[in-house]
């Protein structure tokens, strides 16, 4: 699964991207978006900076990071409903409906993960892009009547690949840029992509436990660190 990540970017530097692969693709920036995103410790229920489509244009707005379904009568499940798994999107309740309409990719820097394998301790690790780019992730949205009609979403996950199989069994559904706009724009859902056999590679190293508070939260919490400065 995917439980926090970090969002250090520009909103016109991600849009800049998406028109350097399609010159004529509609953008808008919502008045909720913010211009820039500095968020080291993104946890559920927060308000973060995703990207959806409607009406052929694609809008950078601000969501609630746990789905609230639009029949849900109070967000209370929010944190509950931050993560969707790709194998099961177009069956379960509250996301099948989402899939033909209500896509969206949630930019990121990148994520944590924790190893568990000693149960008597979790060891963080930071899980950028190999190559350093920006992560576009595929997620789901809708609009919540229980949020007076704000919006929110979750992280679509998958199976991990070799690159973080041995830190988590599940892992974000990476996209390159191209496949991106695909996820977001074809009147097909093209859930192929969830499932890429050559994903993005991905680059995860140990970081500091000082992540495991999100009280903490600024740019040193990315620096690696030696596996004995944790003890």
């Amino acid at each position: 699964m995917c439980g926090r990540f970090v969002g250090r970017f520009d909103t016109s530097d991600l849009i800049a991207e998406m028109l350097a692969v399609e010159p004529g693709l509609q953008v808008t920036v919502d008045l909720d978006a913010p211009e820039h995103t500095a968020n080291f410790n993104t946890a559920p229920t927060q308000g973060c900076l995703v990207l959806i489509s409607e009406s052929a244009t694609v809008t950078a707005r601000t969501a609630l990071w746990g789905l609230v379904p639009a029949w849900a009568k109070d967000p209370s499940g929010a944190a509950r409903m931050i993560n969707a798994r790709s194998e099961t999107i177009t069956e379960k309740p509250s996301f099948r409906n989402l899939v033909p309409r209500h896509r969206a990719i949630v930019p990121m820097t990148g994520f944590y993960e924790w190893d568990r394998s000693d149960p008597k301790v979790k060891r963080p690790f930071f899980v950028p892009r190999a190559d350093g780019r920006t992560m576009w992730t595929a997620g789901l949205w809708t609009h919540s009547p229980a949020l007076d009609g704000r919006a929110s979403f979750c992280i679509i996950t998958r199976d991990s690949r070799a690159d973080l199989a041995a830190i988590h069994d599940r892992s974000p559904v990476q996209l390159t840029i191209d496949d991106a706009l695909s996820w977001l724009c074809d009147e097909t859902p093209p859930l192929g992509l969830l499932a890429l056999e050559d994903p993005p590679a991905l680059g995860p190293y140990e970081v500091s436990r000082r992540v495991n508070s999100v009280r903490n939260n600024s740019a040193d919490l990315l620096e690696p660190v030696e596996p004995e400065s944790l003890f």
